[in-house]
């Protein structure tokens, strides 16, 4: 396996976040009206308000990311977590979700959710694993492809 570090965001690295993340949604589901926002604006829509996405690099290419989206002081949501095929299952996504709920806490979240799909099945397999369980109490999701939402205290 690679050497891999986690780095945060810096400019430069906004288009392997779209890069990633439209592969990867593109291969399971298709792109959908909220992924082009979110991706196409990640500046505005995640880092300004106060939240990060942070990126897996082995040998300084990028390989993986994830985001952190801030919804209050208290409220973050994991989201667009993504690794490039050729890095899959050597443990990256673990690396990145743990650095993203290390930065939660820094930021003050008390709690960090996210929506995924049933079609999943290694994603949900590792969110189980961090802590993460069902919460109803969510709103429904703008996105066709999740019908899970899971939630983690901090």
């Amino acid at each position: 396996m690679n050497k891999v570090r986690i780095v945060k965001y810096e400019p430069p690295l906004g288009d392997d976040f779209k890069r990633i993340s439209y592969q990867w949604i593109d291969q399971y589901f298709g792109i959908e009206a909220q992924d082009r926002e979110l991706l196409e604006n990640h500046f505005e829509k995640i880092i300004a308000p106060g939240g990060d996405i942070l990126f897996a690099m082995a040998n300084e290419k990028v390989v993986g990311t994830c985001a952190l989206i801030k919804y209050n002081d208290q409220l973050y949501e994991l989201a667009k977590m993504g690794v490039s095929e050729a890095y899959q299952g050597q443990k990256i996504g673990r690396k990145l979700a743990e650095a993203v709920l290390e930065r939660a806490k820094e930021l003050g979240a008390k709690k960090v959710f996210l929506e995924s799909s049933q079609q999943l099945e290694a994603a949900l397999a590792l969110y189980h694993k961090l802590g993460f369980r069902p919460d109803l109490g969510l709103e429904v999701s703008p996105f066709s492809r999740c019908n899970v939402q899971l939630a983690l205290n901090l």
